[in-house]
C-alpha cells in the first residue's frame, strides 16, 4: 500500500511538473534580416549607413574644436522591428561588432504615437559577439509596436570615432 501512495504522488507531482511548465513559460518569437530601415542622419563631416541585412555603420571626423560647445551632429542608423505588444523582454543578438567608446549600440521600443517604453545602450569598446538586452516599461498597448535598435553617436570635437555592427536577430519575449 505504501509503494502505492508513493507511485501515485510521485506521478501527480510529474504531472503537475509536466503542465505547470509550458503554461508559465513565455513567448518567444525571432526575427532574422531582412530588417527594415530605420532613422539615420549626421552632419557633413559624418558617415551613417544602416542595410537590411543587419549591419549598421558610423563614424565621424569633426576636426574643429568647440570653443564654447560642440556643434551637434553626430551620426545615428538604426534599424527596425514592428511587433505587437505587450513585450516583456527583448534580446538583440550582434555579431562583428567594432564599436568605439564614443558610439552607442542603441536599443529602444516605441508605438506609432511616439511614446517611447524603455531605452537601453551598450556603452565603451564593443567588440566581437553578444546581446543586447531591454526590459521595456510597463504599460504598453497591446497593439503595434517598434523595436528600434543600431548605432549612435555622441558629438565631441574635435573627434574621429566610429562603429560598425552586423545585428543577426531579435528576440521578443511576451
Amino acid at each position: 500500500m505504501r509503494t502505492l501512495v508513493a507511485l501515485v504522488a510521485a506521478a501527480a507531482t510529474a504531472g503537475v511538473l509536466t503542465t505547470a511548465g509550458p503554461a508559465d513559460a513565455a513567448k518567444v518569437k525571432t526575427y532574422a534580416a531582412p530588417f527594415k530601415i530605420g532613422p539615420s542622419g549626421g552632419d557633413s563631416f559624418s558617415y551613417h549607413s544602416a542595410d537590411g541585412s543587419g549591419t549598421v555603420t558610423v563614424g565621424r571626423v569633426y576636426p574643429i574644436p568647440g570653443v564654447i560647445n560642440c556643434t551637434k551632429g553626430a551620426p545615428y542608423a538604426k534599424l527596425l522591428v514592428p511587433v505587437q505588444g505587450p513585450v516583456k523582454k527583448i534580446v538583440i543578438s550582434y555579431d562583428t561588432a567594432a564599436v568605439d567608446d564614443f558610439t552607442f549600440v542603441m536599443v529602444g521600443l516605441h508605438d506609432a504615437a511616439g511614446d517611447w517604453f524603455g531605452t537601453t545602450q551598450l556603452r565603451g569598446f564593443v567588440t566581437g559577439s553578444g546581446e543586447a538586452t531591454l526590459k521595456p516599461d510597463g504599460g504598453q498597448p497591446k497593439g503595434p509596436l517598434t523595436i528600434e535598435f543600431g548605432l549612435q553617436q555622441s558629438s565631441a570635437c574635435p573627434n574621429a570615432d566610429a562603429g560598425t555592427i552586423h545585428f543577426s536577430k531579435v528576440q521578443v519575449f511576451s
